[in-house]
């Protein structure tokens, strides 16, 4: 499924650095707070007890569903119910498969995407079905899905990633999760410290601050109509002093 920020390209390499740190540690609990589109999580479950979680409504809704084989999947979406959900505050599995897989990159509700395919031969619906089915036998073996925020989390002895949105970039705003409100940085970066003391804690972003040191990185194409966009995807962890 396209999502804005998702590690669909970049996810399999990604898991593969976070479980060598899980392997150095002997950890066999995973937790994911900002799981998304499942980039990573889903490479994961085979190794791990994976816990994901997010504070998007619909989106948790949809992976719920389609951990419990409940979700039925659409065989079209028009123009006329794309806008119908778009203006619909009521958070649903369904909502969040249009939204996010029937939107222009992947993007909240940012445009609807056939518009865009028409003239390529590509349909937003099929696509979209195909992507979450390829990860459904992945999304069956998750132990826990909750919608919540990072900040309720207590973890100990777990491998933890974090993909929150990064600094400068977009991010798609709904009424119902409050994901359109300004995401605190600082915030986010003291909770990956005190987290760190007793957690192995790795994050996506393109910078951090200067305790945090980088692990791995590659080129990432951010634009969402130009291939000429390129920043550079890091991991980071928080130095031991």
């Amino acid at each position: 499924m396209k999502y804005l920020g998702g590690k669909y390209r970049q996810g399999k390499q990604i898991a593969q650095e976070l479980k060598k740190y899980g392997k150095n540690h002997k950890i066999k609990k995973y937790i994911e707070p900002f799981c998304g589109a499942l980039g990573v999580a889903i490479y994961m479950v085979d190794d791990y007890k994976v816990h994901i979680s997010d504070n998007h409504k619909d989106l948790i809704m949809l992976w719920k569903e389609v951990k419990a084989g409940t979700f039925k999947y659409p065989k079209t979406v028009s123009e006329r119910t794309y806008n119908r959900f778009k203006k619909s505050n009521e958070p649903s599995a369904m909502r969040a498969f249009i939204g996010f897989g029937c939107s222009f990159s992947g993007t909240w509700f940012t445009g609807y995407a056939q518009k865009y395919n028409e003239n390529s031969g590509r349909n937003a619906v099929t696509e979209t079905i195909k992507s979450i089915k390829k990860k459904e036998e992945f999304i069956k073996k998750i132990k826990s899905i909750k919608c919540q925020s990072y900040e309720r989390l207590k973890p100990k002895n777990c491998l933890i990633y974090c993909d929150p949105p990064y600094v400068n970039t977009a991010k798609y705003k709904t009424k119902v999760s409050g994901d359109g409100e300004e995401f605190d940085h600082d915030k986010f970066w003291n909770k990956v410290r005190e987290w760190s003391k007793n957690n192995i804690v790795i994050v996506s972003e393109f910078t951090a601050p200067k305790d945090f040191k980088c692990i791995w990185k590659s080129t990432r194409n951010i634009s969402l109509n130009s291939n000429k966009d390129n920043k550079i995807e890091k991991l980071f962890i928080l130095r031991r002093m």
